[in-house]
């Protein structure tokens, strides 16, 4: 049987939060190096969050809800919309000293 001690508990930790993260996080800071729209960023968010079921089920994944997969969705909009208020400030900046 599968014992359950802290290492176990850090290692599964660590991998599915790296393998839920490394996408978002390659795709706004090493491809697109911007901020997504919402929508697209929630489209981003749902179509990893399905690869990932499927990952962790494959890899053979007992949990029934996969609610940290739930969770790292959530931060992968994060990611992928991180900056998205500071570049509509900046935005409305240019748009006013250009009226002015």
């Amino acid at each position: 049987m599968y014992e359950l001690d802290a290492t176990t508990i850090i290692v599964s930790f660590v991998i599915t939060w790296s393998i839920g993260l490394l996408p978002p996080v390659l795709i706004r800071y090493a491809f697109l190096k911007h901020p997504l729209a919402k929508w697209p960023a929630i489209g981003t968010c749902a179509l990893f969050w399905m690869i990932n079921i499927v990952l962790f089920t494959a890899m053979g994944s007992k949990s029934k809800t996969h609610g940290a997969l739930a969770l790292i969705a959530f931060v992968s909009y994060w990611i992928l919309r991180q900056g998205t208020a500071a570049k509509t400030e900046q935005e409305k900046k240019v748009v006013s000293e250009d009226k002015s």
